[in-house]
């Protein structure tokens, strides 16, 4: 199958409101809460249902009801890892802490990451979600059961970056100035860049630094 087949068969899954889409999206997204999100998926979703927004053949609507189902599945999947960090529930932190040491909560909120974050702040949180930080800063908020910050922080967060991907398939439908397959290849492209770059920088500020004599 060429990569403009599959192009148009996603463009035409996405022309329409699909209940079945909307489940398996609020199913991803909750799951992503925990770490288990699928690389791409969402990301190609948003662009082809921006491209079919300005394009004229999807409904604004229907945008709005996918995009509610997905923000539902981040807000559940946020809470349920809010009420790990509030009640200490010991399988799940195991996922998180290998070691299973008993102060992997506390060890998060006194991070010197989060020490830059005022977690008062749905706007701080958002920003820190946005730099993959989503994970210890639920733990945290749900150490300080401040459940209304992380509902705005996930909100705002949401906002954000859903906009971006269906603001770059809206531009390149309305304008036609791209083929879709062209635009999804690049955007992913682009995409996998920042993973890369993202992922070294992590591995390079986690590097042990070595012992003074």
């Amino acid at each position: 199958m060429s990569l403009d087949s599959l192009v148009a068969q996603v463009l035409e899954f996405t022309a329409t409101f699909d209940p079945r889409m909307a489940a398996v999206l609020f199913v991803l997204c909750a799951i992503g809460e925990f770490g288990l999100a699928i690389p791409y998926v969402l990301e190609s979703v948003w662009l082809m249902t921006g491209y079919n927004l300005g394009a004229g053949i999807l409904s604004p609507l229907y945008l709005a009801g996918l995009w509610l189902a997905v923000q539902c599945g981040r807000q559940l999947g946020a809470t349920a890892l809010y009420h790990v960090g509030r009640f200490g529930s010991i399988p799940l932190l195991r996922l998180y802490n290998n070691k299973r040491l008993p102060s992997f909560i506390s060890r998060v909120a006194q991070s010197k990451l989060l020490s830059r974050i005022k977690l008062a702040s749905p706007f701080s949180v958002a920003f820190g979600r946005l730099l993959w930080m989503r994970i210890p800063l639920t733990l945290a908020l749900g150490a300080r059961r401040d459940l209304k910050t992380l509902f705005t922080g996930v909100l705002i967060s949401s906002l954000i970056w859903d906009a971006v991907y269906i603001l770059v398939g809206l531009t390149v439908g309305a304008t036609a100035a791209v083929k879709p397959a062209h635009m999804l290849f690049y955007s992913l492209a682009g995409l996998t860049l920042v993973y890369l770059i993202t992922f070294t920088v992590r591995r390079l500020i986690k590097r042990p630094q070595p012992a003074n004599p």
